[in-house]
């Protein structure tokens, strides 16, 4: 499984997490994330590349463990 598909996956359910908070549009979504513009936050989640310090900051900002960007959590009850 590529690092990328994962990073794609999980910054999605991130920004759908933003969306039912009621933070919605890509510049709300960035500036409540910090560290990206609205532009780039776009762009990575339209496949743009994602690197790994990106990926650690919303790990970070969403007290998720190091590497779970990196990972796929289809299967997991806390994620539904």
């Amino acid at each position: 499984m590529p690092v990328q598909h994962a990073r794609h996956a999980n910054l999605r359910t991130i920004l759908d997490q933003l969306e039912k908070e009621g933070i919605s549009g890509y510049e709300a979504q960035a500036a409540h994330l910090g560290n990206v513009t609205g532009h780039r936050l776009e762009a990575m989640d339209q496949g743009g590349h994602i690197d790994v310090l990106f990926s650690e900051h919303v790990e970070w900002v969403f007290h998720r463990r190091r590497g779970w960007m990196d990972e796929l959590h289809e299967d997991d009850p806390l994620e539904a």
